[in-house]
């Protein structure tokens, strides 16, 4: 089947198929998973209508990041065994089973449910990208964190705050924001319009902000670098609102800002010496209590049309997870 018009004709052409069981028999370092649990993201919305970097050849398994239970491993496996839970990153991950090399696995922290597991590995290495790898961000600094109440947003709040940062967070529904309060943020609800740089500047006496975290581009985008304080760091995280905002070069230089692009995926494989790092602290951070994935929606995965309008409707707070029991394949 070809890929849809737009998102919600891409939603309409999901399929779930039976699939045969995946064999045993493993080469070097595969892993077999039995899955558990898949997360849904907004660039899987985006691959349903080509409207994403990657663009997948239909018909394809969609699916970035999975949780579950090794069932076998090949003669080469050094770290995993039958019986551990892992976190899978992989394209194809909503499937019952998978085969994934060692290095897509990572250990599940054990205060993670198989939902939390699921919805941890993109939106947090993500955030720990944009913020600490790139934004290089200190206790001293104060971070503005639009599209608060998504994935992507929740997990930057929670590693700025592991940081030690203070945090001003945007989003829209008073009780969608609430969960963002309980985190330690300061937050500012967009319902009624996206005019918050007046608004922030004076939460920090007049100074601004010195890290701005936008995955939502559009007008949130411009509002937040009026909203910036001088030599901020702005990183450019997605355009969750399909706009894809111009940044003024004069504007820039006036106030000093570094306006970074972020890829976390990118990153490890033009550099793969900051995997270790990254997901050294980031497990550190979770076992500790820091990072919890909140997991607001979850669905049988032969009901992923509804989840994925579900995320398209924007009524998510945090994650949206399809759960696995029987072998499907969508």
């Amino acid at each position: 089947t070809d890929l849809g018009k737009d998102i919600s004709d891409g939603i309409s052409k999901l399929k779930v198929v039976e699939s045969d069981p995946v064999s045993k028999d493993l080469k070097g370092t595969d892993v077999l998973v039995q899955v558990r649990a898949a997360s849904v993201n907004y660039p899987d919305l985006l691959m349903t209508c080509g409207g994403y970097q990657f663009k997948p050849t239909p018909p394809y398994v969609p699916g970035t990041e999975a949780a579950g239970v090794v069932e076998a491993v090949g003669p080469d496996v050094k770290r995993l065994k039958p019986g551990d839970h892992v976190m899978v990153g992989t394209m194809g991950a909503m499937t019952e089973e998978l085969v994934v090399p060692e290095s897509a696995c990572v250990a599940m922290p054990a205060p993670f449910s198989f939902e939390q597991a699921a919805g941890f590995w993109v939106a947090y290495t993500t955030a720990y990208h944009c913020l600490v790898e790139r934004a290089g961000v200190r206790d001293e600094d104060v971070v503005l964190v639009n599209g608060a109440t998504g994935g992507v947003g929740m997990a930057a709040v929670q590693v700025a705050r592991a940081v030690g940062c203070r945090v001003i967070a945007t989003g829209t529904g008073a009780a969608k924001l609430a969960k963002i309060r309980d985190m330690g943020a300061t937050t500012i609800d967009l319902t009624e319009g996206v005019k918050f740089a007046a608004k922030v500047k004076e939460m920090t006496d007049g100074q601004g902000v010195s890290v701005v975290y936008d995955p939502v581009g559009g007008e949130v985008f411009d509002e937040s670098l009026k909203a910036t304080g001088w030599g901020a760091r702005v990183t450019i995280v997605g355009f969750a609102s399909g706009v894809r905002p111009v940044v003024r070069a004069n504007y820039a230089l006036i106030k000093g800002l570094t306006i970074m692009g972020c890829r976390a995926g990118e990153s490890v494989r033009q550099d793969p010496s900051l995997a270790e790092p990254r997901t050294a602290q980031l497990l550190r951070w979770a076992e500790a209590g820091l990072l919890t994935p909140l997991v607001s929606h979850t669905a049988d995965a032969r009901e992923v049309g509804d989840l994925f309008r579900i995320v398209l409707d924007r009524k998510v707070v945090g994650k949206a997870v399809l759960l696995f029991g029987r072998r499907a394949k969508l």
